[in-house]
């Protein structure tokens, strides 16, 4: 497993909690996207319903709260609470491609076209507990889709999906 991923704070300051509400905001866009990066260029876009968390995996169907089931851009924002201290390690599935980044560092890019794809560990050593700032940008193409993010926190033993209750966005 690589080093932990250098230079990740804590959102300064800290959001207060009747800032916040359960969850994180999303923003869809419709066209057929071929790389993350045309994501947020894809127009104004429409806020979707609120994701309670990242645990979206569909043969058919709507990508996430999205009205679509293909050619779907995602703007997903807002922030994970990393509680304690120690190494949080971190995968994320996709289908297609996603960009992410915890306390604006770069997690993972998987930017083109594919089928399910689980990113490499991901370590992330907290020495500040907190809310971090959270973002993905991501597209679904056709076909299938999935966007799940597992972690496990320090002394876990086994990777589960990232609860609800360690998303939040500020209220609109």
């Amino acid at each position: 497993m690589a080093a932990p991923v250098p230079g990740v704070k804590p959102a300064q300051p800290q959001p207060a909690a009747d800032k916040l509400q359960p969850g994180l905001s999303v923003n869809y866009t419709y066209m057929m996207f071929s790389h993350v990066s045309e994501v947020p260029k894809g127009g104004k876009g429409k806020p979707g319903p609120v994701l309670a968390n990242l645990d979206h995996r569909t043969d058919s169907g709507n990508v996430l709260t999205a009205t679509n089931s293909m050619g779907v851009g995602a703007q997903i924002n807002g922030f994970i609470k990393l509680d304690k201290p120690g190494t949080y390690t971190f995968e994320l599935l996709s289908n297609d491609g996603v960009k992410w980044t915890i306390g604006g560092v770069l997690m993972h890019e998987d930017p083109g076209i594919h089928g399910d794809m689980t990113s490499p560990p991901v370590e992330v050593a907290v020495t500040e507990p907190g809310w971090y700032a959270f973002a993905i940008d991501y597209f679904q193409r056709k076909g299938t889709s999935a966007l799940r993010l597992s972690w496990k926190p320090p002394g876990g033993q086994t990777m589960v999906v990232v609860p609800p209750e360690a998303f939040a966005s500020l209220k609109p």
